[in-house]
């Protein structure tokens, strides 16, 4: 069942029409204050139809913030999207559309101020004038914001080009969902008769399991021979951790993978707030575990 929180988000895109409506005829609220017989009047209504055009674009700007958190764009517990490439086009254009909001919101605060004190000194014009100006750059802005968030419901050149890139990249990519060899450990060789608590890796019980060339090589010492990897399967008071996973590329690096589908909700800081985690090289929450491996400080 639907909650309201979530209906609330939901209808992001249907709210946002109204404030943005609303600012938009203030300016011509205001200038119709020096040709019109009660330019007073027309202060007055423009100061109570920018107090509803703020108040209706914070809660706009709330359920924006709640229905990126539904869609997995914005991580619970953050305000903006995390950007870790270039190549995440809608990610830049979500985190420019709530700065510009933001942005707006604050125009918006000082458009409420000057509209206040233009109706205390109606023989002033220049507040009169300086409202004027400060709502032509308030609609400005929440315009742009409207138009990045068509840009991100229809598409543009940049979006849409991504999107495409990143249905490629997975057409060609067999773990781009799942990490399908991590997942049959099982198939591989264990590395230790019984589970062992591993301090770096949040003390909990692990066992690894590595493939055939891999087990010989850490056997004898050596590291991972290229194209061997290893897996670490976690518990926590019987319940099952986080998969980790280690692979020698053939360029010399290592490359890590972290695989949690279901993290506790106690345990979900740790993870920028996200229920459900897939990482994998150069993720730079990975960074860590190539630091750590690369000291040699690791356990296999």
């Amino acid at each position: 069942m639907t909650g309201p929180i979530e209906l609330f988000s939901r209808e992001h895109p249907a709210f946002v029409h109204v404030p943005l409506g609303l600012v938009v005829c203030l300016p011509f609220m205001i200038a119709a204050a020096y040709r019109s017989r009660y330019p007073q009047t027309w202060r007055r209504m423009a100061l109570r139809v920018a107090l509803v055009a703020l108040g209706g674009g914070l809660l706009t700007m709330a359920s924006g913030l709640y229905w990126g958190r539904l869609l997995n764009l914005i991580p619970a517990g953050r305000l903006l999207p995390v950007v870790s490439s270039q190549g995440q086009a809608l990610q830049r254009t979500l985190r420019s559309h709530e700065v510009n909001a933001l942005a707006g919101a604050v125009l918006g605060i000082l458009c409420v101020l000057l509209l206040r004190r233009a109706c205390r000194e109606p023989g002033d014009a220049r507040w009169t004038g300086a409202c004027l100006l400060g709502t032509v750059l308030w609609a400005g802005t929440w315009g742009y914001v409207g138009k990045q968030g068509g840009v991100m419901v229809f598409g543009d050149a940049e979006t849409n080009k991504a999107a495409a890139e990143a249905i490629n990249a997975k057409k060609n990519d067999a773990e781009a969902e799942l990490p399908l060899r991590a997942l049959d450990y099982a198939s591989l060789e264990p590395l230790q008769a019984a589970p062992f608590r591993s301090r770096a890796h949040g003390g909990r019980e692990a066992r690894s399991w590595v493939t055939a060339s891999g087990s010989d090589a850490l056997a004898a010492g050596r590291p991972l021979p290229v194209g061997a990897y290893a897996v670490l399967t976690t518990w926590t008071l019987g319940l099952p951790g986080p998969l980790h996973m280690r692979e020698a590329k053939a360029d010399g690096t290592q490359a890590f993978a972290l695989y949690w589908p279901r993290v506790p909700e106690g345990e979900r800081a740790a993870f920028g707030g996200e229920d459900s985690v897939y990482w994998r090289s150069p993720h730079p929450a990975l960074e860590a575990c190539a630091g750590c491996h690369a000291a040699g400080k690791a356990r296999p």
